[in-house]
């Protein structure tokens, strides 16, 4: 009970009262030159939390709220597309399908339980030695049928392969699905949730990184120009 309730307030303290991520862009009036129209599903900009119970499959796992972060994903990829057309002319249409952040603390949060289950400095040392990951970012296509499968259990768009990451670290997982003049591409990105000394948030660096490779997947396509 007690290596349950730890666990419990661990989770509480991170994921129910999450702090605004800020992005300092001075600049960031200039997104106003591209048009977006953002048609994502209500729910993906809301935050919110999965399960708060240990034993759960969903526990560890919750959707990043657009709240989090400012500017919002959204206003990020709409400067991005309009540093991207100071070089070329601009998208005449962006559609945003789907723009959504999951956190994945999953295991990270159960190792700490056994830890404190165990107790003391030895159970400290467990815990860390436990959770204390390497996380590596990578990109990939997203098949829309399988995505849209995964609505009625919503946490497993958050969940990865032991490929993608072999440490069971803390990651963002971010989707992506755009309309650009008729091309559209939608990707996931999981990148690390782990701070980094002298280093953005994670989660904008976990945005802005799914924001460059959405746009590289265009490739040469006129609308969109490699940074």
């Amino acid at each position: 009970m007690k290596k349950l309730l730890i666990a419990l307030l661990t989770l509480v303290c991170t994921a129910c009262a999450p702090a605004v991520t800020k992005v300092d862009i001075p600049d960031i009036a200039t997104s106003d030159s591209v048009q977006v129209t953002d048609m994502r599903p209500a729910s993906e900009r809301e935050h919110e939390i999965f399960s708060l119970l240990i034993t759960s499959k969903e526990y560890g796992i919750w959707r990043v709220g657009d709240k989090q972060l400012s500017p919002s994903p959204v206003k990020l990829l709409q400067y991005a597309l309009a540093k991207q057309s100071n070089a070329t002319r601009p998208p005449s249409k962006v559609v945003v399908r789907h723009f959504v952040v999951y956190a994945n603390m999953q295991s990270q949060l159960r190792h700490g339980a056994v830890g404190a289950g165990i107790g003391g400095a030895l159970g400290g040392l467990i815990g860390n030695a436990m959770a204390s990951h390497d996380e590596s970012a990578l990109t990939s296509s997203v098949d829309e049928h399988g995505f849209n499968t995964m609505s009625a259990d919503e946490y497993k768009r958050g969940l990865y392969t032991p490929t993608e990451d072999p440490n069971k670290a803390s990651v963002f997982v971010v989707y992506i699905d755009t309309e650009i003049d008729g091309v559209q591409v939608f990707t996931r990105t999981i990148a690390p949730a782990t701070p980094k000394k002298g280093a953005q948030p994670p989660l904008v660096d976990a945005v802005q990184l799914a924001i460059r490779n959405q746009l590289a997947k265009y490739g040469e396509h006129p609308v969109a120009v490699q940074s």
